[in-house]
C-alpha cells in the first residue's frame, strides 16, 4: 500500500516513540517493522502492550528480547474493552506532553486509534501508522504515513541460524514447561478426584447411618405410641376398677343394710316359737317359715349363696350342727330384738 504524505527520503526524525498493540500485531513482523521505521530516524522509545498472562501472548518473549522492547503488562478486566489499548493511549499522551518526540509510531490494525492519531497531529507531531492491508481506512488517512506490514518479511525468514536455533530451543523449553504444568495439573486433578471419591463414600455412609437413625426413630416413636395407648387403656381400666370397687363397696353396704333389715324383720318373725333350746333354732325350720312368709326371698339378694351363710354373717350368731341338723344360736337375741 502506498504511503501517505511521506517526507523526503533523506529526512531523519531525531526522536521517535514506537507503541505496539501486542494483541493486534503479528509478532513475527515486529523486527522488520522496527527495521523499516529505523530508516526514518532514531527510535528512542519502543513499547509493546498486552496481558502477558494470556496464553496467546506467551510466544512474545523471544521477540521482546530480540527487539529490545519494553513489555507493558495490563490485565484484561473486561471483555467489552481492551485494557491494553487504553494503556497505550494513556502512555502516548504522557509521552506527547514531554515534548521530547517529533514522531509517534502506532503499530496496530485497530481503527480505534484514529482519535489518538488526530490528537497527536494537532500537537504538530508526525504520526506513522503500521498495520495490515485491511486496517480501517479512516485510521490510514489520518496518519501522516502508513506502512503496510503485510509487505514486510517475517523475522523467521530473515533470522540467522543461531537466532532461529535459539527460538526453537525457547519454544521447546516452553513446551516442556507446559507439559510439566499439565502433568502437575493432572496429578492435582487425580488427587481431587480421589478426595471426591472418598467424600462420596463418606457421604453415602452418612446417608446410610441417617436412614438407619430415622428408621430407629420411627420404631421408637411407634413403640412410644403403643406405650401411650397401653397407658391410656391402663388408666381407663384403673378408672373402671375404681368404679367397680366403689360399686362393690356400695353393694357391700347395701348387703349389710339388707342383712340388718332381714334380722330386724323377717328373721325375727321366723324364729318366734321355734326355739329348741335357749336362743337356739333349727335352720331348716326357720328357712321354711321364711319362704312361707316371703316367697320371693333369695339369699343371693343379700349377697350370700345360702341361707346358712346369710344367718352366719349376723353378729352374735353362731352356727352349730347337732345330729346332722344345722342349728344357729343367737347369743344376743335380746339386743337384736331391741
Amino acid at each position: 500500500m502506498a504511503t501517505k504524505k511521506s517526507q523526503a527520503p533523506d529526512y531523519k526524525f531525531s526522536s521517535m516513540a514506537v507503541l505496539i498493540d501486542g494483541e493486534n500485531v503479528d509478532r513475527l513482523k515486529v523486527e522488520s517493522i522496527l527495521e523499516r521505521i529505523g530508516q526514518l530516524g532514531t527510535i528512542t522509545t519502543r513499547r509493546v502492550y498486552g496481558d502477558w498472562s494470556q496464553e496467546k501472548l506467551q510466544m512474545w518473549d523471544d521477540t521482546i528480547s530480540v527487539c529490545a522492547l519494553r513489555a507493558m503488562h495490563h490485565y484484561v478486566h473486561s471483555t467489552q474493552k481492551n485494557t491494553s489499548d487504553i494503556a497505550l493511549v494513556i502512555d502516548a499522551m504522557d509521552l506527547l506532553y514531554t515534548g521530547k518526540y517529533d514522531a509517534f509510531v502506532i503499530v496496530s490494525s485497530d481503527g480505534d486509534f484514529s482519535n489518538l492519531a488526530v490528537r497527536i497531529r494537532n500537537e504538530g507531531k508526525f504520526v506513522i501508522g503500521v498495520g495490515r492491508r485491511k486496517t480501517n481506512y479512516n485510521f490510514i488517512t489520518i496518519c501522516n504515513m502508513f506502512i503496510n506490514q503485510d509487505k514486510l518479511s517475517s523475522s523467521v525468514g530473515t533470522s540467522n541460524p543461531d537466532r532461529l536455533k535459539n527460538m526453537v530451543e525457547t519454544l521447546n523449553s516452553k513446551i516442556a514447561e507446559r507439559d510439566t504444568a499439565i502433568k502437575t495439573q493432572r496429578d492435582k486433578m487425580k488427587e481431587k478426584n480421589k478426595a471426591m471419591t472418598d467424600l462420596k463414600k463418606e457421604l453415602a455412609s452418612v446417608k446410610k447411618e441417617l436412614r438407619t437413625s430415622v428408621s430407629a426413630n420411627k420404631k421408637l416413636e411407634a413403640q412410644l405410641a403403643r406405650l401411650q395407648r397401653t397407658n391410656e387403656k391402663l388408666q381407663k381400666r384403673n378408672g373402671d376398677l375404681k368404679k367397680t370397687k366403689e360399686k362393690l363397696q356400695q353393694k357391700s353396704l347395701g348387703h349389710k343394710a339388707d342383712t340388718e333389715h332381714f334380722v330386724s324383720e323377717l328373721l325375727q318373725k321366723a324364729i318366734e316359737g321355734e326355739e329348741v333350746a335357749p336362743n337356739k333354732y333349727p335352720l331348716d325350720v326357720i328357712g321354711k317359715k321364711i319362704r312361707i312368709e316371703a316367697p320371693d326371698f333369695r339369699p343371693s339378694d343379700y349377697g350370700f349363696s345360702s341361707l346358712s351363710k346369710l344367718i352366719g354373717s349376723i353378729p352374735g350368731v353362731e352356727l352349730q350342727t347337732e345330729q346332722n341338723r344345722l342349728m344357729f344360736v343367737m347369743e344376743n337375741q335380746q339386743a337384736t330384738q331391741n
